[in-house]
């Protein structure tokens, strides 16, 4: 049994507004290009434009998110929504194709911008390179100068003028020493030319004398060739008759051995009847043993399909039948009985927890919570067949029953509807909530779950499904899921039980016993297929008697013409051998001839290797001349290099003559030149200035240019993820118009005593004007001012009841998780006072569906209903929102 508390659940439509792009520019480059600047200007403007729009779409939204009319339809309110979200998807639009227009306008302002800087960029490398060439010739020009000066300072020495003109006596013989080196190396050239010549022409008649050899070998191999297709033709023939030879002969055999076979055949078939009779009524006998062991096996395989059918019990049955069987599964055995037939347990049926499809699914489960146990140094859940039927009663009941609530709950137990994972509502958000507390407060961290239960009650209950999880003494566990996503796991210490295996040992039980109902359909039809193949061999085997029997009659006859037959292949062996000698004679004639030929071709053969010989010799004899001959040609460059150089030096010891004579002269050319080309640098490096100044300006109009395109992108992004968010709130709100204007079901089940408090104290729950909500008078709602739950995302709006019972419509999860909130249910098996109202009431339901109190009154008198419960859970998950309860009780272990 648990505790079940009233749920009041409270939605808010929050509409987010759009922020539109805004763009500033810097520098002005009007020098560059104006047409850039104004392109960036507009851009700046329509920007700005854009995020003063998108200014007041917020502020507008903001106050309709916030202002709640009192007393007004909810159909009107909800149309009302739905128009404000329209509006805001539409001013979305608009400020999404505004910012898509900025972007383009940026865009252009770039490719601008870019232009500018190529075309600058291009200037500068003109300018460079002319500052590179009127260095190098200043670099000349100072060369030149440099020499002038020292031609005119040697000038005015005599002993200069006197070894310059040495030099050029010296340089003179040189010339003529080395011309003449070259004309004898010049003389080298042409004999050793005229030595190749020779070589060569020696070389052409080798050649010649190697074709004729050639055509000689080639005319006696054609002769050998005919011979020797001759010789082969007569072998073949000689192969071909002796091939028929060896087959008549192996014919002659074969009769031989046919009729010698067919003789024993005759007598075996006779002696063979009786052997064959007592086979064939072997297999007989095996065959009606094999369909009987098919029969038995099949009945099995029929009865499988029921097992499988009676889920969770069934595989409990199987257990206690095996070496698995323990005291913890014959009591779990028994629990599923005694519930098997209440209209909340849906026993074996693929939705119900008790499937074993959903077993599976639940011990995966665990597995994801052994995972979060592991990372905290905890000791892994073990699994118990109590705590798993105990869960798995418990989500059944939460689904199929017209209540929810906390049942069959072992030490403490955690309860989920609508999550794939329950573990991100039990752990992931309520270890949220717990850290928030435990920063205030750092007691709490090393107080275990039972002493935060007692100690801070409402702490416990936000946190209770979390504290559950990472509770180091509750080491034994039990998950159960159903198709619906409604969620029960127990928790229990391994004391209370007397037994627990690991969640992959617990996995194979169950795939064992699913496993062997899964291969009974095949296990029989191996034993019918093995059935047929006996029945087949039995027939197989009194087909053989009687073909025997058949055989037997006619083996004598089969003798006879084997005999017959044996005769004629004698006769035509006989014919194929004299064949065969003749061709022997005949071939051995051929080979004599083609020897000789071959004789006479291999003489050819041999003349004709000579000639190649020679002719290989006239080539290497060529390759060394040639070699001879630019040698020679080498040494004549070499020589032809020397006098060059001699030359070279004469016109220089000159020139040093001619310069001393016209010093001053051409000091002065020097000097102007200089001047010259230090004029024309100074003017590049001025151009090459400029050109830079220039390109560092386009560069700067480009940096801005591209600032303002990325600020663009970036606004027309967020503009994008603004007009994602007022589609789903345009969705939301549609929805929420759809929910209010339905029609509705059944009455909720609410005591009529109840009633709503004032606009002061509304927790959200809007009901529609002359309608009567069914709730206990005794119960009030606390006003905002006094209301301390977690309101999430969406205020004061989603929180009710006893302290914060409810999260909002948010919650701690936020909108990003899909849940759109958990309303958390956290019954802890003991009073709980109202804040507001100075009494303590106890609603208790046991697993019969009777609902109870403390004292034994009934529903009529105590006016409270868990169908409250059961109609927000389905409420809730057609909305997609998320569900978690949660439930402790103090059990301690006894020393």
């Amino acid at each position: 049994m648990a505790n079940v508390k009233k749920t009041i659940i409270a939605t808010t439509v929050a509409v987010a507004t759009l922020a539109a792009p805004a763009t500033a520019f810097a520098d002005d480059i009007n020098d560059i290009q104006p047409d850039v600047n104004n392109a960036i200007e507009q851009a700046q403007d329509a920007v700005s434009q854009t995020q003063d729009t998108v200014a007041q779409a917020t502020q507008a939204t903001s106050q309709t998110a916030t202002t709640t009319p009192a007393q007004s339809d909810p159909v009107a309110d909800g149309q009302a929504k739905v128009d404000d979200a329209q509006a805001n998807d539409n001013q979305a639009q608009a400020n999404l194709n505004q910012a898509q227009t900025d972007v383009d306008n940026a865009q252009t302002a770039v490719n601008q911008a870019q232009t500018q800087v190529n075309n600058a960029q291009t200037t500068l490398d003109t300018a460079n390179q002319q500052v590179q060439n009127a260095q190098t010739a200043a670099n000349q020009a100072q060369e030149n100068l440099n020499q002038a000066q020292q031609n005119a300072g040697e000038a005015t020495n005599p002993e200069n003028q006197k070894k310059a003109q040495q030099a050029l006596s010296d340089a003179s013989q040189q010339l003529d020493q080395t011309t003449k080196q070259l004309e004898s190396a010049n003389q080298q050239v042409e004999q050793a030319k005229q030595e190749a010549q020779q070589k060569a022409d020696n070389l052409t008649a080798a050649k010649k004398d190697e074709a004729v050899a050639k055509t000689d070998k080639d005319k006696a191999d054609k002769t050998a060739s005919d011979a020797k297709t001759k010789a082969d033709e007569s072998q073949k023939t000689i192969s071909q008759l002796k091939a028929e030879l060896e087959a008549a002969l192996a014919a002659k055999n074969d009769a031989d051995t046919a009729k010698t076979t067919a003789d024993k055949n005759a007598a075996d078939a006779k002696n063979g009847i009786s052997e064959k009779q007592k086979d064939a009524d072997a297999k007989t006998t095996a065959a009606n043993t094999a369909q009987a062991d098919a029969d038995s096996k099949k009945a099995a395989a029929d009865n499988a399909d029921k097992q499988l059918a009676s889920g969770s019990i069934g595989f409990y049955q199987w257990k206690l039948a095996s070496d698995y069987a323990n005291e913890d599964t014959q009591n779990a055995l028994n629990m599923l009985v005694k519930y098997q037939n209440e209209d909340w347990v849906k026993i074996g049926d693929e939705s119900s927890a008790t499937s074993l499809q959903n077993m599976l699914k639940a011990l995966d489960l665990i597995d994801k919570g052994n995972e979060i146990r592991r990372s905290l140094g905890l000791p892994e859940w073990t699994v118990n067949d109590m705590d798993t039927v105990s869960a798995q009663l418990a989500a059944d009941y939460n689904t199929y029953s017209p209540n929810t609530g906390h049942v069959f709950t072992g030490t403490s137990q955690n309860l989920a509807w609508g999550y794939d994972n329950p573990y991100d509502g039990w752990y992931t958000q309520e270890k949220a909530v717990f850290d928030r507390y435990a920063e205030k407060n750092p007691e709490l961290r090393n107080m275990t779950a039972v002493e935060i239960y007692m100690k801070y009650p409402d702490i416990y209950e936000e946190t209770g499904h979390y504290l559950n999880v990472i509770d180091p003494d509750c080491d034994t566990t039990g998950f159960a899921v159903t198709g619906s996503l409604t969620a029960a796991q127990n928790f229990t210490q391994k004391y209370l039980y007397t037994s627990g295996v690991s969640v992959n040992d617990y996995r194979q039980q169950l795939l064992s016993y699913k496993n062997a109902l899964d291969s009974a359909s095949d296990v029989y039809q191996k034993a019918l297929d093995k059935a047929n193949e006996a029945k087949k061999a039995a027939q197989q085997a009194q087909q053989e008697l009687a073909a025997l029997q058949e055989r037997a009659q006619n083996a004598q006859q089969t003798a006879d013409e084997a005999a017959k037959t044996a005769q004629a292949k004698d006769e035509a062996y006989r014919k194929a051998l004299d064949a065969y000698n003749e061709a022997v004679k005949a071939g051995q004639t051929a080979d004599g001839v083609y020897s000789q030929a071959k004789n006479e071709a291999d003489k050819k053969q041999t003349v004709y290797e000579k000639k190649q010989a020679a002719t290989k010799k006239a080539q290497i004899e060529l390759d060394s001349a040639n070699a001879k001959t630019d040698a020679a040609q080498t040494d004549a460059q070499n020589a032809q290099n020397a006098v060059d150089e001699a030359k070279k030096q004469v016109e220089q010891a000159q020139a040093k003559l001619d310069g001393y004579a016209n010093a001053k002269e051409n000091l002065k050319a020097a000097q102007s030149k200089l001047d010259k080309a230090n004029k024309t640098l100074s003017e590049a490096q001025t151009i090459q200035q400029k050109a830079q100044s220039k390109l560092d300006k386009a560069n700067d109009a480009k940096t801005e240019a591209d600032k303002t395109l990325a600020d663009a992108n970036a606004k027309l992004e967020q503009a994008k993820a603004d007009k994602k968010q007022t589609e789903a709130a345009l969705k939301d709100a549609k929805n929420a118009l759809d929910g209010i204007t339905a029609k509705p079901g059944e009455k909720d089940d609410i005591d009529s005593g109840y009633t709503i408090p004032s606009n002061e104290e509304d927790t959200g729950n809007a009901t529609k004007p002359g309608e009567k909500d069914d709730i206990d008078s005794g119960y009030t709602i606390p006003s905002n001012e006094e209301d301390n739950g977690n309101n999430g995302n969406a205020g004061n709006a989603g929180n009710a009841g006893n302290g914060g019972n409810t999260t909002g419509s948010n919650g701690a999860n936020g909108s990003s998780n899909g849940n759109n909130g958990n309303a958390a249910s956290v019954n802890k098996g003991m009073n709980t006072a109202d804040k507001k109202n100075d009494k303590t009431t106890v609603y208790k339901v046991d697993a019969d569906n009777k609902v109870v109190t403390a004292t034994g009154d009934d529903l009529a008198k105590t006016g409270v209903d868990v169908a409250g419960i059961a109609a927000v859970s389905i409420v809730a998950l057609m909305m997609g929102v998320g569900f978690i309860g949660v439930e402790r009780s103090i059990r301690r272990k006894e020393d």
